[in-house]
C-alpha cells in the first residue's frame, strides 16, 4: 500500500465542513424556540430532519456510486446548503407550515454530506492507507472550534433574544460555502474503470441477524441522542447558563470525543467494533441520568465527558462495520444507508421526544431515555453474543 500523502486534505475538509455543522446543530433549536416554537413544535421540527435523513442520504449515494465521483454530489449538496439556510432567518415567525417547508428542502441536501465525506475518506484510506480515527477527529476539532469563537461573539447575558444569534447564521453560511469550494480540489478515488452493472443482490449481507442488529443498535443510539441534541441547548438554557457559556458545554462533549476517536484505531484493535457500540449505549443510561437529576452546573459539565463514548465510540464502531460488511461498489450506499437508518431514529426520538418533553419536562424526558438505554443495552448485548460479526475481524 502507497504511502499516505493526501490525508491531510480529507482531514481539513472534515475540519470546515464540522465548523458548519456545529453552528447549526448547538443553536439552531435554541434560536427556533426563541422565535416562539413549542417543545412538541419542535420535536416536530427535528422529526423533519430525521425524515429527510431516511432517504436523500441513500439518494445521494446512489447518485455517487452510480456517477463514479463523489465531487459533483459534495459539492451541490454543500453550496445549496449555504444558498438555503438563512431562509430560516427570514421566516416570518407566524407560519410553521413554511418553517418545516424550508427545514424539509434544507435538510435535503444537509442529511447526505456527512455520510458521503466518511465514504470518500474510507475510499482514500483503501488506496492510500491511513486511519479513519485520526483523519475524522479533525471534524471534531471543527465543530469546537466556532463554539470557542462563540464565547466571545454572543453575548454574555442570561436573558437573550433570537437576533442575537445572527453571528451563527454568518457561520454557517461561509462555511458551507468554504466547505463546497474545497470538495472541488479533493482528489477522486472511486473506480475510474469501465462502468459495469451493479450487482444489487451483493446486498442480501444486510439481511444477515448480526447486521440487522447492527442497524437496530444504530436506530436506537439515535434515538436516544436526538431528544438529546434537540433539547440539551434549551435545558441549559432552563438553568441559567448564558449563551457564550453554552459553548463551553458542548466544546467539553467534543473535545473528549475528539481525544477519543484520535486513537479510535488503536482501540478497536484492542476491544473491537461490538464492544464500542454496546459501551457507548451503557455510557448514554448514565448520562441521560445524570441529566434527569439537575445537579450543579459542573457536574453536568463534568458528565458532558463522556461524549466520547456515546458518541465518539459509537460513530468510529458503526463506520468501520458499515464499512466492512459492504461490498466495494456500494460502500457510498452503504455508508448513508447508515445514516438513513439514523434519520429514523430522529424522527422517531423526535417526535416521542417533543412529547415527553411536554408532558414530563425535561427532567422526565432525560429519565425516560435513561431507562430505555439501558434496556436496550442489556437485549442488544445478548443478540450480539448470539450473532456475531462474520466479515469483521476483530
Amino acid at each position: 500500500m502507497k504511502k499516505n500523502n493526501d490525508g491531510w486534505r480529507f482531514a481539513l475538509f472534515y475540519f470546515i465542513s464540522f465548523c458548519a455543522v456545529s453552528l447549526y446543530g448547538i443553536y439552531g433549536n435554541l434560536y427556533f424556540r426563541r422565535r416562539g416554537v413549542s417543545n412538541v413544535e419542535l420535536g416536530i421540527l427535528n422529526a423533519i430532519p430525521a425524515w429527510t435523513g431516511i432517504f436523500a442520504p441513500i439518494l445521494w449515494g446512489i447518485i455517487s456510486d452510480a456517477m463514479r465521483q463523489r465531487k459533483l454530489p459534495s459539492f451541490i449538496m454543500h453550496i445549496a446548503c449555504a444558498v438555503i439556510f438563512p431562509l430560516f432567518w427570514f421566516w416570518n415567525g407566524e407560519s410553521f407550515l413554511l418553517l418545516c417547508v424550508i427545514m424539509a428542502v434544507f435538510t435535503i441536501f444537509f442529511s447526505g454530506s456527512i455520510p458521503l465525506a466518511d465514504a470518500w475518506t474510507l475510499d482514500h484510506i483503501s488506496r492510500k492507507g491511513g486511519d479513519y480515527g485520526r483523519l475524522r477527529s479533525w471534524g471534531s476539532i471543527g465543530f469546537i472550534t466556532p463554539l470557542l469563537a462563540s464565547l466571545f461573539i454572543l453575548k454574555k447575558t442570561e436573558v437573550s433574544q433570537a437576533n442575537d444569534l445572527l453571528p451563527v447564521f454568518i457561520g454557517f453560511c461561509a462555511f458551507r460555502l468554504l466547505s463546497g469550494l474545497y470538495s472541488l480540489f479533493l482528489p477522486e478515488y472511486h473506480s475510474s474503470s469501465k462502468k459495469t452493472k451493479l450487482d444489487w443482490k451483493s446486498l442480501k449481507v444486510y439481511l444477515d441477524p448480526f447486521v440487522i442488529t447492527f442497524f437496530i443498535a444504530v436506530f436506537m443510539s439515535r434515538f436516544l441522542f436526538g431528544p438529546y441534541y434537540t433539547f440539551f441547548s434549551i435545558y441549559l438554557d432552563d438553568i441559567g447558563i448564558s449563551d457564550n457559556f453554552k459553548g463551553i458545554y458542548w466544546i467539553t462533549a467534543v473535545s473528549a470525543e475528539t481525544a477519543l476517536i484520535a486513537v479510535s484505531g488503536s482501540i478497536l484493535k484492542r476491544f473491537g467494533a461490538v464492544l464500542m457500540l454496546i459501551a457507548g449505549l451503557l455510557a448514554m443510561a448514565f448520562r441521560m441520568f445524570i441529566f434527569s437529576i439537575t445537579p450543579a452546573w459542573y457536574i453536568i459539565l463534568l458528565t458532558q465527558t463522556l461524549h466520547a463514548l456515546t458518541f465518539g465510540a459509537f460513530h468510529v464502531a458503526s463506520i468501520q462495520i458499515t464499512n466492512r460488511i459492504t461490498p466495494e461498489a456500494f460502500r457510498a450506499s452503504g455508508q448513508t444507508f447508515n445514516g438513513a437508518v439514523l434519520g429514523i431514529g430522529s424522527l422517531v426520538g423526535g417526535v416521542v421526544g417533543g412529547i415527553w418533553a411536554e408532558n414530563c419536562g425535561l427532567t422526565g424526558l432525560f429519565r425516560m431515555l435513561s431507562i430505555i438505554s439501558l434496556i436496550t443495552t442489556i437485549i442488544l448485548s445478548i443478540c450480539f453474543a448470539i450473532w456475531r460479526m462474520k466479515p469483521l475481524r476483530d
